[in-house]
């Protein structure tokens, strides 16, 4: 028994692995003993049928399956997009050594080589660099080539493509700029414009993007040797219409809808423009008969109801600096007034609220209940801590009947260096004498904050990351507002 035990404890597991690894990577540097072909445009790449099937079940069909024309073949011809060719070297190799260099420019080819072929760790990879580089492509012109991309795949890369919906309607403003945000498919536009949190600086401001999107389209039409001019024009009017007709005209101030009708694009279909302004100019008339009957057309429902707009009239920017100084359980106040009406038919009206954050977490201090509610004792209320970041609304004005708002949050956070909204809260909520306050909990993960010391938090922002920076808005929502809007997905792209 004692030898047996000698002899099981002198067994040493070896390891040369990296060594077997080698070996395979220089079958593919070397190019030995291939016995398959792939063609890729004007490129041909030895390789090994082992090597591919192992790696993919789509090459494992192609290349063993009798009923396939390439099982019997030793040249196969492989029909790609001129970016997927470009990067199909870099993809190969990765089957054979597993290790793999993307960038902005390259990830998106590379997943839809990966996704094509079924190579699920490459998939894997490419969707883990494009999460943690979404503001960095928005600003080099690429995000809108992979949002549009992985809608195109249904029900695949979901967290993705939720990741890319959020970034759209929440920076607007960084995407626009971009070049591909010209490339932007017009029913995803429509989608978008179908949305009550849109963040954006104001509806004119929102017109001005759609305006470039416009005047991209028609150069594009411009150039299209193979339509005629009344073609070109029919499609102009039919994308004018398509797309601008989601803008809410209302909610533009009077002068904003008088500069719509000096603005470029609006010789391409004057009448239409000249009946969306129309629109406008009845809302802040108090036409109210005019505005039901709009609200009954297809696509009225929500041209009365704000959007979650930045300007100074409706939000108010609070930034809290040196975070790992603040103490527990410490309150910052901010004062804000904001309209009482959208439309300017109603004398100019303001609501004052008090605006009180709580980043590390609520304290309520221990308390003594006397002669309330009836109680025939007094009754004593222990301390109570909630870990949360908190909030508080608070309604300063007696109203003089319930009115309903909607109270968006936007906190911005860093990816990539660049500053972003990264989180939006938005809540519609009615206020009144008796109900006065609303409290938004769990603004920003609180432990996420509590340990920034040791991984620092994505909210925080500024060169040293020690900075908190919220938007607070705050919109009535009129007897004429909707709340209800589509839903952001895409089912026939």
């Amino acid at each position: 028994m004692e030898d047996q035990i000698s002899q099981d404890s002198s067994d040493v597991e070896m390891n040369n692995s990296k060594g077997v690894l080698l070996k395979i990577a220089n079958l593919y540097a070397e190019q030995l003993m291939s016995d398959v072909c792939l063609v890729v445009g004007a490129n041909r790449y030895p390789a090994h049928r082992v090597i591919l099937c192992a790696s993919s079940d789509v090459f494992q069909v192609m290349l063993m399956n009798p009923e396939w024309n390439e099982c019997r073949e030793s040249v196969i011809e492989l029909k790609e997009d001129p970016m997927c060719s470009m990067v199909f070297p870099q993809f190969l190799k990765y089957l054979y050594v597993g290790q793999i260099k993307v960038s902005i420019q390259t990830v998106m080819p590379m997943l839809e080589l990966a996704d094509k072929y079924n190579i699920k760790d490459l998939v894997e990879l490419c969707v883990d660099y494009m999460m943690k580089h979404i503001a960095k492509a928005a600003t080099q012109g690429y995000m809108v080539s992979w949002f549009q991309y992985t809608i195109s795949l249904g029900s695949g890369h979901v967290e993705l493509t939720q990741a890319l919906k959020r970034f759209l309607k929440w920076n607007l403003d960084i995407v626009s700029e971009s070049n591909d945000f010209n490339e932007l498919c017009g029913m995803i536009l429509v989608t978008l414009l179908q949305q009550n949190d849109l963040v954006v600086q104001s509806e004119y401001t929102l017109f001005g993007y759609l305006e470039k999107w416009l005047l991209y389209k028609k150069d594009q039409l411009d150039k299209d040797p193979e339509m005629s001019e009344e073609e070109r024009q029919s499609e102009l009017v039919s994308t004018i219409e398509a797309v601008f007709a989601h803008v809410r005209f209302a909610m533009m101030s009077p002068a904003e809808l008088a500069n719509v009708l000096t603005c470029p694009i609006f010789r391409f279909h004057k009448e239409f423009f000249v009946e969306r302004v129309a629109i406008g100019m009845c809302y802040h008339s108090g036409r109210d008969d005019r505005i039901r009957e709009i609200r009954a057309q297809e696509n009225g429902t929500l041209q009365f109801t704000p959007r979650l707009y930045t300007n100074d009239r409706w939000s108010l920017s609070m930034m809290i600096d040196e975070f790992e100084k603040i103490e527990n359980y410490q309150n910052f106040v901010w004062c804000f007034f904001s309209q009482k009406h959208l439309s300017e038919c109603y004398e100019d009206q303001s609501v004052a609220w008090e605006i009180e954050l709580f980043p590390r977490g609520v304290k309520y201090n221990r308390a003594m209940l006397i002669g309330v509610f009836n109680m025939p004792v007094n009754t004593e209320i222990p301390e109570s801590i909630i870990r949360t970041v908190r909030l508080k609304v608070l309604c300063q004005e007696r109203l003089q009947e319930d009115q309903r708002f909607r109270i968006g949050v936007l906190i911005s956070g860093v990816q990539n260096r660049i500053t972003h909204i990264r989180t939006c809260h938005v809540r519609t909520a009615y206020f009144s004498n008796d109900f006065r306050v609303l409290n938004i909990d769990n603004l920003i993960p609180y432990d996420e904050l509590q340990l920034s010391a040791v991984n620092l938090s994505p909210h925080l922002i500024g060169e040293k990351r020690d900075t908190i920076r919220l938007q607070v808005i705050i919109a009535p929502l009129g007897e004429y507002a909707c709340t209800d809007m589509p839903t952001f997905e895409f089912k026939d792209l």
